[in-house]
């Protein structure tokens, strides 16, 4: 057997157990979209073996006629990526670029299932998490050529991102863009109301009055809309309350320790209280994607890249800081271009993610509102695009915030968190064993 294939095998034995924890979160419905990120490990085919080894070169493109795929999972994004797609080819004519859009419910799994079969995306959209899972498995082709003087300056993109996409050394992938969160409010409903608009007071008290204030039943209006995301909602409560995620080994989870016990107990209230859409609701009703923009929901933790598309809504949405509490703190995350190992036309795929990367991808990306563009100096054209809301507390953000841990096991240890705090969410546990319980989830998968 090839050190290849089993490094695989171990990967797949070793992640068994997250197909059960994705299914029970799938089952929750309201959790779905976060818990398909992650299902078994890849299959590869056995063409995977014969990948380059890490820092080899792509033969680079050679002007002839062939078409790349490019799989991503947002529809919002669609026309930033068809203009993209249409300056890329005043430069490469002869590079068909097709764009193959999955939903993030179904996204991970289905690029699993593809690389297993031998045939997936030439160029796809990854997160900091996926990354290790695959580029240790020479799932992915390194693009260290077109980082440095002959390409993309990595002055130019966040220093975090850029080592995130890294392996054992090896570059693998370029951010294409960063988000952060902050605090999403329905202007209408606070001037129904009478209450002043979030700023940058707010402490989690306030956070927590108001939504009290804002939660009107029979009108079928919730205070606040507490998401099961982790990177949207808890995270951010647990390092505001000076928690940690993952101790220095990243073996070891600490979610189980006071500061995060605390902010569980804190947002488990909402629920207690009926503040927030109960986990049965957002089974069909994902307090984000549909109550939020309708009107239904007062103050939702969101990120950046929700703007656009509640630029667009018929509620009329705002957004301020994140609730402070002991200190100010927000997830940034931003995702990458990466090229699979088994593609037929590496050196187009390669000019493409260099294109993406590149200033000009970048600016429209950032006009096009959907999103902010992760090289230096271009945040003020997502601004720009979305003019009556202020935005700028996302840029600002970024001052005090903070990046998960990605151990190389990927992301099911955040699963395990999840499926836990939604039990906890849902009265299926009590809310003094909602950190211990996932403290001991996550530390079976680490």
């Amino acid at each position: 057997m090839s050190d290849t294939r089993y490094r695989i095998n171990t990967l797949i034995e070793s992640m068994h157990d997250a197909r059960l924890s994705r299914r029970r979160v799938s089952q929750l419905g309201a959790a779905a979209a976060a818990a398909a990120a992650f299902g078994a490990a890849p299959r590869f085919a056995a063409a995977q073996e014969a990948s380059p080894a890490a820092g080899a070169e792509i033969t680079p493109y050679n002007g002839e006629d062939v078409t790349i795929t490019y799989g991503f999972w947002d529809t919002a994004q669609e026309d930033a990526i068809n203009a993209q797609i249409e300056a890329f080819n005043v430069h490469f004519p002869n590079i068909t670029v097709e764009t193959q859009i999955v939903p993030w419910a179904q996204y991970w799994t289905q690029l699993q299932t593809a690389v297993g079969g031998g045939k997936t995306f030439d160029v796809f959209w990854i997160n900091t998490a996926s990354l290790p899972v695959y580029a240790s498995v020479d799932a992915l082709l390194p693009i260290t050529s077109i980082v440095g003087a002959d390409g993309i300056d990595p002055a130019q993109l966040p220093s975090a991102l850029i080592t995130a996409y890294s392996w054992d050394g090896v570059q693998y992938g370029l951010p294409r863009d960063f988000d952060t969160i902050a605090l999403f409010y329905n202007k209408d409903i606070f001037d129904a109301a009478g209450v002043a608009y979030p700023d940058d007071t707010w402490t989690w008290e306030t956070y927590r009055s108001v939504a009290e204030q804002l939660t009107d039943a029979d009108a079928g209006i919730y205070g606040a809309g507490l998401q099961t995301s982790w990177q949207e909602n808890y995270y951010n409560f647990i390092w505001q309350n000076e928690g940690d995620l993952l101790d220095d080994t990243l073996k070891k989870s600490l979610v189980g320790e006071p500061p995060a016990a605390e902010a569980f107990t804190y947002l488990t209230d909402f629920f207690t209280s009926e503040l927030t859409p109960s986990i049965a609701i957002q089974q069909s009703n994902p307090v984000a994607d549909t109550l939020f923009p309708a009107g239904q929901v007062a103050l939702l933790t969101g990120g950046s890249f929700r703007a656009g598309t509640y630029a667009q809504a018929e509620a009329n949405i705002d957004v301020a800081p994140l609730p402070q509490g002991k200190e100010r703190a927000t997830a940034i995350h931003g995702l990458a271009n990466v090229i699979w190992a088994g593609g037929e036309s590496p050196g187009a795929a390669l000019e493409w993610v260099k294109f993406l990367a590149g200033e000009e991808g970048e600016t429209i990306l950032g006009e096009s509102g959907a999103t902010i563009p992760a090289y230096s100096g271009l945040s003020q054209a997502w601004l720009d695009a979305n003019p009556d809301m202020n935005l700028q507390v996302f840029i600002d953000a970024v001052d005090y915030s903070r990046a998960v841990e990605d151990p190389p096991v990927g992301f099911q240890w955040q699963i395990a968190i999840q499926e836990v705090v939604i039990k906890g969410w849902n009265g299926e546990i009590p809310v003094e064993e909602i950190g211990p319980q996932a403290a001991a989830a996550a530390d079976a998968v680490l």
